[in-house]
């Protein structure tokens, strides 16, 4: 890479807690007026709609919006990436398109289901022992996390 410096270990698993974290608190909002009970906010890590259908769609929604949607106004970033001064650009110094945050999105997602979380977890180690810190999906789509400061 020309002369940036890749983002470290710690910055990209601390972006990624910060907008797991985000999510979360939107959902717990949007649980709480779906069921119209406040208290769905205050215990989002117990809260449901009572429909799995619907609180799948809600989450994949929520989750959407700021993986693949906020990073297309917000100059490449998500929240976290923002607050942590990181940034996903392509091997060939480019910007990400939209396209690739959406692809990403559904590929990651995908493979974590399907393979119970475990993507995750390599990632994780990934991210740990590599110098470019590059995940899984960072291979597949040609991309790296960078530092913007």
């Amino acid at each position: 890479m020309q002369n940036f410096q890749f983002a470290k270990f710690y910055q990209r698993l601390s972006a990624f807690i910060f907008d797991t974290f985000i999510v979360s608190v939107a959902y717990g909002i949007i649980i709480a007026i779906i069921t119209m009970n406040p208290e769905k906010l205050l215990s989002r890590f117990n809260s449901t709609s009572g429909n799995s259908t619907l609180d799948l769609i809600v989450i994949s929604i929520i989750m959407l919006i700021l993986f693949v949607i906020v990073p297309k106004f917000n100059r490449g970033m998500t929240f976290g990436q923002r607050f942590l001064a990181i940034k996903m650009i392509k091997d060939n110094y480019e910007e990400t398109t939209m396209l690739t945050f959406l692809i990403r999105f559904i590929i990651i997602a995908a493979l974590s289901v399907l393979f119970l979380g475990v993507p995750l977890i390599i990632n994780v180690y990934l991210m740990l022992f590599r110098k470019d810190h590059k995940t899984i999906q960072d291979w597949l789509f040609k991309t790296s996390v960078i530092q913007t400061r």
